[in-house]
């Protein structure tokens, strides 16, 4: 997310802190749960974590129902240290289509009881999946979780990004924390980068929510650092926090450590991307935006040019910045990357699967900022954001497919081509949107992008929470259908052969005890129509 805490200094933003009562945690040794991942039709991956007894071994069980009566498969794992004691167990010969319950035991005792699912051969008719991203475990509870867990159907969980923060409790002035972060320092190391991740998945929702369905997963940027782009981070000072290919690789260990996800071949560590047929009704691809081949993003500060005006005061070249950003040679996915993507929306296609769902880390949906300067604070850093927005300088999510134009409008014209049915599902922003993408030929897919699934929002960030700022974004973009800067939570999609359906939960209180949530808006769409809103915020 381009708008990071250090843009947030002088703000005066205020979120009232609460109190976090300790977390009841999975029995020892299981104190991170269960969870499962990359679901095939005959194949899943199983997760989890010894804490606490050393380099030891267990067993493992998958049964058919969730007494763990009728036991389907079983075995032996065995924990090392090497690996933060995390265990992977890769099942193959399942049945498609299938409920399945698994469970560890180790050191005298057991795991809670997890269910996953593997896909669907064949005729499909729906598919109930969810969307979520960004938790920031310092600012809010994990309420967006508990509810995932409790929803009644369920086949398996996107999330696209932000699993965790790098940031440190001290990354936080001007806005209290909820819950104190661990280390309570940026993470740079391998041992940080664990304990981050440990500190999450002690959660008992987040566990609830891993033990509910199988999770499909890429990281975006927070997972190593804010922005972050091959070569390097906008939220990495190599002067003060040291190496960055360092950092990075110690990010990922970790991630591969602590995710219910394959490990990489050596020779190509940053290769998660994935595709997954849901029967014949749907084809789920997943690229990878941020390691492989993503360039560095543009910014007003630094690629901002200044001309000089008739009476000698200085004016910025708009023109020549949009022109930097949509130059063609900038990339996200690279070549090699969007070919892959252009042979699997093919073979989509031509299978007869009536929707390609896109995931992307970040939106995908073309839009700038509208005129927000009579909102702006009498003083602070922000009012220099306000006032950017009353000369329309291109405040553009330089970050998201916004400031790598051509090389979306590439992989617009791969979606044309093979006249695929695609909706792109997408997080990052802390706002919730549904959006109807263009290009110069007209609508060539929809969008939905999930909000943080723990605040705090852009609303709230940019102190904007009583401003219409939502409803102006969409006034002002034609890829907008409809956004609110205020939410936190997640989506909740149902797609059938003829529509897809979303539900834009809401989180009611996100640092308060009660974990109510509510559905702020709902739209559905017919393939290649524009969304239909039945249900006002």
């Amino acid at each position: 997310m381009a708008l990071d805490r250090r843009t947030l200094i002088g703000t005066g933003l205020a979120l009232s802190a609460a109190s976090a009562g300790p977390a009841s945690a999975a029995p020892a040794p299981f104190q991170h749960g269960v969870a499962s991942g990359e679901p095939a039709a005959t194949s899943v991956l199983l997760w989890t974590r010894l804490t606490g007894v050393g380099e030891a071994s267990g067993r493992w069980r998958v049964a058919r129902d969730p007494q763990m009566r009728d036991v389907a498969a079983q075995g032996e794992f065995t924990a090392r240290a090497e690996r933060d004691f995390t265990i992977k167990v890769e099942l193959a010969g399942l049945q498609p289509g299938t409920d399945y319950w698994y469970q560890f035991e180790a050191a005298g005792a057991a795991s809670p009881v997890g269910r996953t699912r593997t896909l669907a051969i064949g005729r499909l008719d729906d598919l109930n999946l969810v969307v979520a991203c960004c938790a920031m475990y310092t600012m809010g509870r994990f309420h967006g979780y508990r509810a995932i867990a409790e929803r009644p159907k369920l086949d398996a969980v996107l999330f696209v990004g932000d699993y965790i923060y790098e940031y440190g409790a001290s990354n936080y002035p001007g806005m209290a924390t909820l819950r104190p972060a661990d280390p309570p320092h940026d993470t740079l190391t391998l041992s940080d980068y664990r304990r981050r991740f440990a500190q999450a998945r002690i959660d008992p929702d987040l566990q609830a929510a891993h033990a509910r369905a199988p999770w499909i997963c890429t990281w975006d940027d927070h997972e190593i650092a804010n922005d972050d782009w091959t070569g390097g981070a906008q939220g990495h000072a190599a002067e003060r926090q040291g190496d960055w290919e360092i950092r990075k690789t110690a990010a990922v260990r970790a991630y591969y450590e602590w995710m219910p996800i394959r490990d990489p071949e050596p020779n190509d560590p940053y290769a998660i991307q994935r595709a997954a047929a849901f029967g014949d009704l749907a084809t789920l691809i997943v690229p990878e935006t941020r390691l492989k081949a993503r360039d560095q993003q543009l910014s007003v500060q630094r690629d901002l040019d200044f001309t000089t005006g008739p009476d000698g005061a200085k004016v910025p070249d708009i023109e020549g910045f949009r022109r930097k950003i949509a130059a063609p040679e900038r990339e996200m996915l690279g070549a090699q990357q969007l070919d892959w993507l252009a042979r699997e929306v093919e073979g989509s296609v031509a299978a007869g699967r009536p929707w390609v769902l896109l995931g992307s880390a970040t939106i995908m949906g073309d839009y700038d900022y509208p005129d927000m300067s009579d909102f702006a604070p009498a003083s602070g850093q922000l009012r220099g954001f306000f006032e950017m927005t009353r000369l329309q300088i291109p405040l553009l999510n330089l970050d998201a497919w916004s400031g790598y134009g051509a090389e979306r409008q590439r992989l617009y014209d791969i979606l044309r081509r093979t006249g695929a049915n695609t909706v792109v599902l997408s997080g990052d922003s802390h706002m919730a949107f549904a959006n109807e993408l263009h290009d110069a030929q007209g609508q060539v897919a929809l969008e939905v992008a999930a909000t943080t699934i723990t605040g705090p929002s852009l609303g709230a960030v940019l102190a904007m929470n009583d401003a219409p700022l939502g409803e102006r974004l969409a006034a002002k973009n034609r890829d907008i259908a409809w956004c609110d800067h205020r939410a936190i939570g997640f989506i909740a999609l149902r797609l059938t052969r003829e529509t897809v359906e979303t539900e834009f939960v809401s989180v009611v209180d996100p640092r308060g005890p009660d974990a109510g949530v509510r559905v702020a808006r709902r739209a559905t769409a017919v393939a290649g129509q524009p969304w239909r809103f039945d249900q006002k915020v």
